[in-house]
């Protein structure tokens, strides 16, 4: 789950990092509550990135360019993401900007800051990136030998070691896979500011971690309607231009039954991964998901049943068939319950493939001739 910016930058304040003071805008009459002082800064809440170059952050003199600039940015719509109100904060005189991050890197299998001495946009790519592993458990020797990579001494050194310390207890303790700050400023006073913040919690710890209950819908706004359905139930759809709709349990066995059926041919209407301990439940609601997409000729049901028992599926199968009985279905089940599950489809008129490639290239001739 992404979070839009001031989101961030009260976790960032939560866990000791400065931040500049803010309010958050929604209505254009709002700027009058606003009493930092002029210049202002104004930025739209969006989840889309780019929005500088998209005309998303402007800076207003007073109160009258203040409303006037609240009312377009209110309206903007950034990338295909509607912003979702603006954070109104002073303007900064800017010494130095910086990026700051920490992520993982699955392949060294730990977690890594990624930081550059210098900011900006598409930094991430930049030449002068430096990456450096964090060790288990933490030590503040990484972060100040980070800070100093960075090109900082003295007090300075100090306080973005600091910042790089709390930016990692940050994700550790809430479970995230990305925390950036960019740009992380010096101001002409020499203050460390984290300006802007982007933060991703793991979805798979949304679970346990009890503050964030109940965000998740909040932060869907920009997807379709099916996208936003699955999401709110555990699923985790990306719907597509094909007409072939694809159910498997695991994002591999999703990605290559996807795979199989562009090489005989067809075209995936949806990747939709119901996951690997999905029940009835679960899965008759994946089903109704991927019926409701018009452009769907024919559903391709591939799991192996292993946490996921094939009885369950064969349940949900058979609840489906009810309320659609002229609903095209290709259905391979192997594995946990199989038999069970062959004797409940039995008088569904559901053929059973056990074999994936033959069940592929019938859901592929079923979808050329339902065009």
């Amino acid at each position: 789950m992404n979070l839009y910016e001031y989101e961030a930058k009260k976790l960032f304040a939560d866990f000791g990092i400065t931040v500049p003071p803010s309010v958050r805008v929604t209505k254009p009459e709002e700027m009058r509550k606003v009493h930092f002082g002029y210049p202002l800064t104004l930025k739209c809440q969006v989840m889309s990135g780019g929005r500088g170059k998209a005309g998303g952050i402007k800076f207003a003199k007073d109160l009258k360019e203040g409303e006037e600039l609240a009312q377009k940015l209110l309206a903007l719509t950034i990338n295909g993401s509607k912003t979702e109100s603006i954070l109104v904060e002073p303007k900064v005189s800017i010494a130095r900007e910086m990026y700051l991050s920490v992520t993982i890197d699955r392949a060294a299998g730990c977690a890594i800051y990624i930081a550059a001495a210098e900011g900006g946009i598409e930094i991430e790519t930049s030449n002068a990136i430096i990456t450096v592993p964090i060790s288990t458990p933490f030590s503040p020797y990484v972060a100040r030998d980070l800070a100093k990579q960075m090109g900082m001494h003295g007090s300075l050194l100090n306080k973005v070691a600091d910042v790089a310390s709390k930016l990692y207890r940050m994700f550790e303790e809430l479970d995230l896979d990305l925390v950036e700050i960019n740009p992380l400023v010096i101001t002409t006073g020499d203050e460390v500011l984290a300006l802007d913040g982007k933060v991703t919690i793991n979805d798979d710890a949304l679970g346990r971690q009890k503050q964030f209950a109940g965000w998740v819908e909040k932060h869907l706004i920009d997807m379709p309607e099916r996208e936003r359905r699955a999401k709110k139930l555990g699923l985790n759809l990306v719907e597509l231009d094909g007409n072939i709709g694809i159910i498997c349990n695991g994002a591999g066995l999703t990605m290559a039954t996807m795979d199989m059926v562009k090489n005989f041919g067809g075209q995936p209407g949806n990747f939709l991964d119901a996951g690997g301990g999905s029940d009835q439940e679960k899965t008759l609601q994946a089903l109704e998901i991927v019926d409701n997409n018009p452009n769907v000729k024919v559903i391709l049901l591939n799991i192996l049943g292993g946490i996921t028992a094939c009885d369950e599926v064969a349940g949900a199968l058979v609840q489906f068939m009810k309320k659609h009985p002229n609903r095209t279905m290709v259905v391979r089940l192997r594995g946990n319950n199989q038999e069970i599950a062959e004797k409940m489809l039995a008088e569904t008129g559901v053929k059973l493939y056990p074999d994936l490639e033959d069940a592929v290239k019938e859901a592929v001739s079923k979808s050329k001739v339902a065009v």
